[in-house]
């Protein structure tokens, strides 16, 4: 065998200067090549991207409440506060009892930023009576009016002995408390709907400020609310004092007494926010 030891490292030499050389082949000569590279690519890309818009579309309501039967909450608060001996309780030490009491039949909120479509229907009666044989009214869901035509059948109902009369009551007493300060509320509601529509603040229609603003706030609402029967709320507070100091610098009332009672209220609100007037 041919010994092509110098042949071979001439040749690698000068392929790795750039020169070209001629070299016989041989069958039985041996070549070896060994290529070495390093190659780093780095690309770094930042892409942000903002987009402020305001809400878009619409609030669509379609809802019937009804409750049969009555309804009554009751809250009852005691307490007798015992100071460290020879200590008196002043007016950033002296405690505070609470007693709430809320009955509600039918009741319902909603709140919305784009245009508001309500129909909603609210019905309370009382219980079924047994004694009677009347069989119930009907009315037609798919009317217009629908929620009107169902109050008016459970009015006819409710006249015609179906339905007794309902009965709401709220009772709250914070009575007995001893060295605190207390406060009772009692609300009691047959049905009760508030809406509510906050839309984004109004927007010049053109360039020329002359040529007014306008804004996305739309309400419509069909709301028929029926009550038929009693609502009552009742509240007592009762407090005594005998262990207090100066209570001058006192930020509430030493007792307090609140008590509502609603058959029907429904509340619409719509607000928008402030013009931008460039002032």
């Amino acid at each position: 065998m041919k010994n092509t030891t110098l042949k071979n490292a001439a040749g690698i030499a000068a392929m790795a200067a750039g020169i070209a050389l001629a070299t016989p082949a041989l069958a039985q000569d041996s070549v070896r090549w060994s290529w070495d590279r390093t190659r780093t690519d780095t690309s770094t890309k930042v892409d942000t991207s903002t987009l402020d818009a305001l809400p878009t579309g619409d609030m669509a309501v379609q809802a019937a409440q009804i409750y049969i039967g009555n309804v009554h909450a009751q809250a009852d608060a005691q307490a007798s506060i015992v100071p460290v001996s020879g200590t008196l309780l002043e007016a950033d030490t002296l405690g505070h009892v609470e007693a709430d009491a809320s009955g509600y039949a039918n009741l319902y909120t909603a709140s919305a930023e784009v245009p508001m479509s309500v129909s909603m229907g609210q019905s309370h009666v009382g219980n079924i009576d047994p004694a009677s044989a009347q069989v119930p009214t009907a009315s037609d869901p798919t009317s217009t009016d629908a929620n009107q035509a169902f109050a008016e059948a459970r009015m006819t109902d409710s006249a015609n002995g179906l339905f007794q009369p309902h009965d709401v009551t709220a009772h709250a007493n914070a009575t007995g408390i001893v060295d605190a300060t207390a406060s009772s509320e009692a609300r009691g509601t047959s049905n009760a709907a508030q809406l509510e529509l906050a839309a984004p603040p109004a927007e010049l229609a053109s360039a020329d400020p002359t040529g007014g603003y306008v804004t996305n706030a739309l309400m419509s609402a069909d709301l028929t609310q029926l009550s038929v029967g009693r609502t009552e709320a009742h509240a007592t507070t009762g407090v005594s004092m005998n262990n207090t100091g100066a209570l001058g610098a006192l930020d509430r009332p030493i007792a307090a007494a609140t008590a509502t009672s609603i058959g029907n209220l429904g509340t619409a609100t719509v607000r928008i926010g402030t013009l931008d007037l460039g002032l």
